[in-house]
């Protein structure tokens, strides 16, 4: 009876004990996500120098918030891109007491590559073979299609044999290798993929909504192909041009992303046995994890395409904005971006149409020069011709001689309204085929002055620039649009000379 009066007051003594102190409370519940304990305790992860097992990517006893970003293939398109922005951000990222964790499938091989490549520091990254913690997370692999039964592994290794890595030397392997493939070309072309396609064209059609891509002295080589330093300069074996849109700044142009990814491309496919040491996960896909001090999320993103790596992929780190700030999220590599700014015109499907209308110079001089005799054009016409160019470009700051129907000269009226300009317009008539004998003159003698056979022509302070988007005979200008990107348009028009 004693016995039992002394348990029953020790637990009533110990019930009134305050929890922390009570050595019979339960232990606390963690508050940390599933996904982050699953990452916690993952077995598969290592050392991507050493190969050595990591027994826990975030201390047990962390007090820092953390960025978990599980790449595919570190031979893959996505992690070379996507890993661009994150070792930009990474300044900011300590900064504000987020820890970057990239865990990518491969081997130390292929890690060391990539690290080089991107300029990664090992400490911020882990490998993870064969994928295993993709496994765990259930992260994309692609539609999931099967070859069928019906075909045989002959069919698989003809098939093989036109892609990276070519068929591998175990006949059991034939057919998985083959359905990691393709599930990954069905990625490719967009099915089972959702926003693969759309960023695909993004990638050449440019994004007005996505800074600049390309820096000014980048420069990439693909065979016979070289493209920059910068956006423009292009050679393809002896033929070597500028690309139209070259002179535009302060936003991702056409082109400039695929460029981009073309230079990722070159780089795993000439080194391609050294990336892509399992072939099997070629098809699976990453995701990205945002945890707290206490491992509760903050942010998730699986993704399900190539080159989906992100939910809002004109500014990948978006979803950091409220972590390290707008400037740095939106724009982590720096670059121009300020939507091409506010001067639009002078841009879209005609700047390449007015540049390829070079190519018909020769014609257009021909066609010029006969149209005006045709008509009985005398030597004192010309002469009266000159005279009265002369007197015009003379007594204005610009003039411009337009067609009244063509476009060209239309967009021409646009760019120099929208900088609010003073100019002379000299409509030389509505197109060159309705010409009367005295305009095919002025015509023929502003090819004569020029070396340009086509409309519009532009004079600044007395100078020819060119056209609209074709620049002067000698090189010296780039034509107004061209002016206008540089920002001398507005210098001229603002009171400076024309240098």
């Amino acid at each position: 009876m004693i016995h039992q009066q002394s348990r029953t007051l020790l637990f009533l003594a110990l019930s009134s004990l305050p929890p922390q102190i009570n050595a019979f409370s339960a232990p606390a519940a963690s508050t940390a996500s599933p996904i982050y304990n699953t990452i916690q305790s993952a077995n598969s992860l290592l050392d991507p120098i050493s190969g050595t097992q990591q027994t826990s990517i975030i201390p047990q006893d962390n007090k820092r918030k953390s960025l978990v970003v599980l790449l595919p293939q570190l031979g893959e398109f996505d992690s070379s891109e996507y890993v661009e922005f994150l070792t930009a951000a990474q300044p900011s990222l300590e900064q504000n007491d987020i820890d970057l964790h990239i865990i990518g499938i491969g081997d130390t091989t292929a890690a060391s590559n990539f690290m080089k490549f991107t300029n990664l520091s090992p400490e911020n990254l882990y490998i993870d073979p064969n994928g295993e913690l993709h496994k765990e997370l259930e992260l994309a692999c692609g539609p999931e299609f099967s070859v069928p039964d019906g075909v045989s592994n002959d069919v698989c290794k003809f098939f093989l044999r036109q892609l990276p890595g070519g068929v591998p030397e175990e006949e059991e392997m034939v057919r998985p290798v083959a359905t990691a493939w393709l599930n990954y070309m069905a990625m490719c072309a967009g099915i089972g993929a959702p926003g693969t396609l759309r960023e695909i064209l993004r990638g050449y059609f440019g994004d007005k909504k996505a800074p600049e891509r390309f820096r000014d002295d980048d420069v990439v080589k693909a065979g016979f192909i070289t493209i920059g330093p910068g956006v423009g300069p292009t050679s393809i074996g002896p033929l070597k041009y500028n690309q139209w849109f070259s002179d535009e700044k302060g936003y991702q142009r056409p082109v400039e992303l695929a460029t981009i990814r073309l230079k990722n491309m070159v780089e795993v496919l000439t080194k391609w046995d050294e990336y892509v040491s399992n072939t099997l996960a070629i098809s699976r896909r990453g995701a990205t994890y945002l945890f707290d001090e206490d491992g509760n999320e903050l942010y998730s993103y699986k993704s399900r395409g190539v080159l989906t790596y992100s939910e809002t992929m004109p500014r990948p780190l978006t979803f950091l904005s409220p972590y390290i700030g707008e400037s740095v999220a939106l724009n982590p590599l720096g670059l121009a971006d300020n939507g091409g700014g506010e001067l639009t015109r002078g841009r879209g499907v005609l700047k390449p149409a007015g540049k390829a209308m070079k190519l018909l110079s020769i014609l257009f001089q021909l066609e010029n020069k006969l149209q005006a005799k045709v008509l009985g054009a005398e030597e004192s016409d010309y002469t009266a011709a000159r005279k009265e160019i002369e007197d015009t470009i003379n007594q204005n700051k610009i003039v411009i001689y337009t067609y009244g129907l063509s476009p060209f000269s239309a967009e021409t009226t646009a760019v120099l309204d929208e900088v609010a300009a003073d100019y002379k317009n000299v409509e030389v008539g509505l197109e060159w085929f309705l010409l009367d004998k005295e305009k095919s003159v002025l015509r023929a003698e502003l090819l004569e002055m020029t070396g340009q056979s086509s409309l519009p022509h532009v004079f600044i302070d007395g100078k020819h620039v060119g056209g609209l988007f074709t620049g002067s005979s000698d090189g010296k200008y780039p034509g107004l649009a061209g002016l206008k990107e540089s920002g001398v348009l507005q210098e001229v028009v603002d009171g400076d000379s024309l240098e």
